[in-house]
């Protein structure tokens, strides 16, 4: 399953400002769902929009991620910036350690687990408002195929995707450093703008 441009934007537009920045980060950087969940506050640089994926929050157990690929980092589009900034001015838990997502029910001490997160916030509006049944991993596939479609190189949709066998071309070629990834990704997000409704545009 994947989701058009303008079914995300819809799905956006419906959610609450916390699920609508577990989205907005899924659909945009197209992390794991163990990767979005494994945020702190410290992995999120907000004044030079540049997130860091180091650990992954899978079965309720924090581990570090195990590819050189996944451990690094991405430029933050600014619709998920703006979206960051609320949140941390809504959120009792701010402290550099604390979880982006974290538990009211554990007090803050755990990230929410994404299956249940998924379930409780996201699936419900998205069966509301007639959309497929989506999973964490629909955005994963959907931010590949919008790349695709916005014209990136496939070697290029990897660096964004952090795909584990980019690890080799870069210790050979040199990794891509955050200015050219932000220009890989600004395509990516002008296509999607320029494709969230049948008129071009977001309304």
């Amino acid at each position: 399953v994947q989701l058009s441009p303008a079914q995300f934007f819809l799905l956006l537009s419906n959610l609450s400002l916390q699920a609508r920045l577990a989205v907005a980060l899924a659909g945009w950087l197209g992390p794991r769902r163990s990767e979005a969940f494994g945020l702190r506050w410290s992995d999120i640089d907000l004044n030079e929009g540049v997130v860091s994926f180091v650990y992954g929050f899978v079965d309720g157990r924090l581990s570090p991620l195990k590819t050189e690929a996944s451990r690094t980092n991405l430029p933050v589009p600014e619709e998920v910036q703006v979206l960051l900034r609320e949140w941390l001015a809504s959120t009792a838990f701010t402290a550099a350690n604390d979880w982006l997502f974290a538990s009211p029910s554990t007090k803050g001490k755990r990230p929410y687990w994404p299956g249940q997160f998924l379930k409780s916030h996201v699936q419900p509006v998205a069966a509301r408002l007639g959309l497929p049944k989506v999973g964490w991993h629909a955005f994963r596939h959907s931010v590949s195929a919008w790349a695709k479609e916005a014209g990136l190189e496939l070697e290029q949709v990897k660096t964004l995707l952090r795909h584990e066998n980019l690890a080799t071309t870069s210790q050979v070629y040199g990794a891509p450093q955050i200015d050219a990834k932000r220009a890989m990704q600004q395509r990516l997000v002008a296509y999607v703008l320029e494709n969230a409704t049948p008129a071009g545009g977001v309304q």
